[in-house]
């Protein structure tokens, strides 16, 4: 009974969620006028256009940004063999938002009507910017035995900080009517969304996550050392340059949608592993879905805390994950003192 009730707990949260995200705001829909608006597709016009082109595609981007990001912490903690490892953390991030500010920086205005074509070389250059970020931090990690994860973490935090300064240089060249609304971007802030940006968003999460999904397998052997993964044949360099790639497309369709959120990676796969035990094939489904969950309901607590103005959505994440964030290392240097002894 126990095990069934936390089976449970993902979906009955993620629905939870979603319901608070469609119906709380400075105008409410109750029940019924969302069951008239759903079902029987009838009701006042300003609720409809509310629930259509307001809430909805924002409910939307906020499940694909919180599952993208969720997932693409499960990967990195796998890789790095680190259970307080963030993409945040790691320069990924802010590698990411790097890529895509300099780009509108070559071409211009931020906000200026994008083509298909121009959305493609947004995503290129964000992947280029978080592929430069772990390149150079990969580069820095090496020592003569291997890779230092210790090292990783660290020159990771120097990383983010080093990008996030040439970001706000660059950002600050941008055409100064735009700079605040490119500012609440790179905070974080999802409250531009719309069914365009739900489209650019939903394919790269549709073609990556089931690609890790199908290589799980392989990625739960990255945990081991590379030692012992050489001694059963594992082609650790090039597994490790597939999940790098894959986790470094859904962070950056993130960040170009949503901002610089952070946290989301860190948290989830822990709390995922309280319900489901990693090796479980419910693990990373629900690492996908309580991602959602969690990004939804700070989004919705974000857009109504102090309606109408909005807090960023990074300042809520950094809310609750600084704090998780200690408690998991000191926790981890808890039971490595307890092995040493």
């Amino acid at each position: 009974m126990v095990n069934y009730l936390k089976i449970t707990v993902p979906f009955i949260l993620l629905i939870f969620a979603a319901w608070l995200s469609i119906t709380s705001g400075t105008f409410e829909i109750s029940f019924s006028d969302l069951w008239q608006l759903v079902v029987h597709q009838t009701g006042a016009d300003q609720a409809k256009l509310i629930l259509w082109e307001f809430r909805l595609p924002r409910l939307i981007l906020a499940a694909l940004v919180g599952g993208a990001l969720a997932i693409a912490g499960y990967v990195l903690q796998a890789m790095t063999r680190n259970p307080i490892t963030d993409s945040g953390l790691l320069g990924v991030n802010s590698g990411a938002a790097f890529g895509s500010v300099f780009y509108y920086f070559i071409v211009g205005s931020y906000f200026t009507e994008a083509t298909q074509a121009q959305s493609v070389s947004l995503v290129f250059f964000g992947l280029l910017g978080a592929l430069l970020a772990l390149i150079l931090n990969f580069a820095l990690s090496v020592q003569r035995f291997g890779m230092s994860m210790q090292r990783f973490i660290l020159n990771g935090i120097g990383i983010s900080t080093g990008f996030s300064a040439l970001t706000t240089y660059f950002s600050l060249k941008i055409n100064a009517d735009d700079y605040s609304r490119v500012n609440n971007w790179l905070e974080g802030s999802i409250s531009q969304g719309n069914w365009k940006l739900v489209l650019q968003l939903l394919p790269w999460v549709l073609v990556t996550v089931p690609l890790i999904f199908l290589f799980k397998e392989k990625l739960e052997l990255m945990r081991y050392s590379d030692v012992q993964l050489q001694n059963i044949g594992f082609a650790t360099g090039r597994w490790r340059v597939v999940f790098i790639l894959l986790a470094a497309i859904l962070i950056c369709a993130s960040v170009l949608i949503a901002g610089n959120v952070s946290f989301v990676g860190l948290l989830v796969p822990h709390l995922t592993a309280k319900l489901v035990r990693r090796q479980s094939k419910l693990y990373l489904p629900f690492v996908f879905m309580n991602g959602m969950s969690l990004v939804i309901l700070c989004d919705t607590f974000v857009k109504n805390v102090f309606a109408p103005n909005e807090l960023p959505l990074n300042a809520m994440m950094g809310l609750l994950g600084i704090p998780y964030l200690i408690l998991a290392y000191l926790t981890n240097q808890q039971k490595k003192g307890e092995l040493a002894k």
